[in-house]
């Protein structure tokens, strides 16, 4: 077989190395326009209105009027803050909404915490307090909603 000339194999090798060099300056070309497109927006630009949880640091155990004596009452309590700031702000005023929970809570009877539609009464109740609490101190409500997660009464 007789064998091609030199500069036949030298033009053949040059392609393929032109070839190569084409494609690896396509391939990083890629890379580095595809970093360059605007990701998509994140998490924390949305969470402005995101629904936040403040959980009271301990149950709170307290007693009340019951029909024949008096009862001990456990509630645990979460409330319902809207985006990172409300929450922060809950957190850090956190003892004086502890201390209204507990003049609310410990003011009704034992009866308040037995059906659903008076716990709701207590709820709604509690909210108003926190709030009116939170506007004398911050100037604005924070507390979109209580929250018993566990309600305990002997």
């Amino acid at each position: 077989m007789p064998r091609k000339p030199m500069w036949k194999r030298l033009s053949t090798w040059l392609s393929l190395l032109g070839l190569i060099v084409l494609l690896g300056g396509a391939g990083a070309g890629w890379w580095y326009f595809a970093g360059q497109q605007p990701q998509a927006p994140a998490v924390a630009e949305v969470a402005d209105n995101q629904a936040l949880y403040v959980g009271m640091s301990k149950p709170f155990i307290f007693s009340v009027r019951g029909d024949n004596r008096d009862r001990l009452v456990q509630v645990e309590v979460e409330l319902l803050v809207r985006g990172e700031a409300d929450e922060a702000e809950a957190k850090r005023h956190l003892p004086l909404l502890e201390s209204a929970l507990l003049t609310v809570l410990s003011s009704h009877t034992a009866a308040s915490f037995l059906t659903a539609d008076n716990k709701n009464v207590v709820r709604e109740e509690a909210r108003d307090a926190l709030n009116l609490a939170l506007t004398d101190v911050v100037g604005r409500a924070l507390v979109e909603r209580v929250l018993f997660t566990s309600v305990v009464v002997q």
